[in-house]
């Protein structure tokens, strides 16, 4: 909790009445006898540079007490708190990027997190390795302990991406107090995506993640990149069905709590930033205004 804020008044006003009675009491030796000035009587010769002064010592008192409390950084309710849903392909890694640099804001991607973790060697990746290896699925479980994890370290917010991909994680997540603000869903036709993904090319050394079409990469990068396994049109029919036969139950868990949105995703990339960032400011506005 933060301090009181009677306390850094508290602490000006102290160090007013210490630097004026300093003054005071320097003053009075050189104080001609029967003499008396007005400023002298009034204290007010004194009053300003004591003022100042003393807001000068309490500014430094408060700034040390401040700096000795444990820092919570924004409290939890005003953090803002994203989910940003859609088929593979849809550009949410795109638009996530862009929406980290404008709210400052912690982008986590599940299927980062387990590598990351994994390659870490932390107990939580030691666990999905085991899952992993035996090319089983992940636990919700852990998944969502690998989330909460890293929630931990957003002190102005997050936005999540990969997560839920089933009304059963949805759920799971609203339990385990993985509520966004917002749960903004990209809408892309499965034609388009197609397209999108079988471009995509992935830089090994910087992460990456470039498109021969849409976002040719640098001629000097060209040689190391690689075309990921699942980045096929094969792989992207699997893809889209577990995606499709799942999507109208994960939004009914966001619709029945009135946070989804949808974004038509199918135009311009600014485009639809701007309706990103509209929605998110307005999510925002009604939940302090309590609706």
């Amino acid at each position: 909790k933060s301090s009181p804020s009677y306390f850094p008044c508290l602490l000006v006003f102290t160090g007013m009445r210490a630097v004026r009675r300093f003054a005071a009491g320097a003053a009075r030796p050189v104080r001609a006898r029967g003499f008396s000035s007005g400023a002298e009587a009034s204290g007010g010769s004194n009053a300003l540079p004591a003022f100042v002064i003393g807001a000068g010592i309490g500014a430094v008192a408060y700034y040390q007490y401040d700096q000795s409390q444990p820092k919570a950084g924004i409290p939890e309710p005003n953090k803002l708190k994203l989910i940003l849903f859609g088929a593979p392909g849809s550009g949410k890694g795109t638009q996530c990027e862009k929406l980290t640099a404008l709210f400052g804001v912690k982008h986590i991607s599940t299927g980062d997190l387990l590598r990351e973790h994994v390659k870490n060697g932390t107990d939580l990746g030691k666990q999905a390795k085991e899952f992993m290896d035996k090319g089983a699925l992940v636990p919700d479980s852990l998944v969502i302990d690998l989330l909460k994890d890293a929630v931990k370290d957003a002190p102005k917010g997050w936005i999540i991406d990969g997560m839920p991909r089933t009304a059963v994680q949805a759920e799971f997540m609203q339990k385990e107090g993985l509520v966004p603000d917002c749960f903004l869903t990209l809408d892309v036709p499965d034609s388009v995506l197609e397209e999108r993904i079988c471009g995509r090319r992935l830089d090994p050394e910087t992460g990456a993640i470039y498109h021969l079409k849409f976002k040719p990469p640098p001629k000097e990068v060209v040689s190391r990149l690689i075309h990921r396994s699942d980045d096929t049109a094969d792989k992207l029919k699997n893809r889209l069905k577990a995606y499709h036969d799942n999507l109208d139950s994960v939004l009914g868990v966001y619709r029945s709590a009135n946070l989804y949105t949808a974004i038509d995703a199918n135009r311009n990339p600014d485009a639809v930033y701007g309706d990103l960032v509209g929605n998110t400011l307005k999510a925002r506005l009604d939940k302090w205004a309590g609706k």
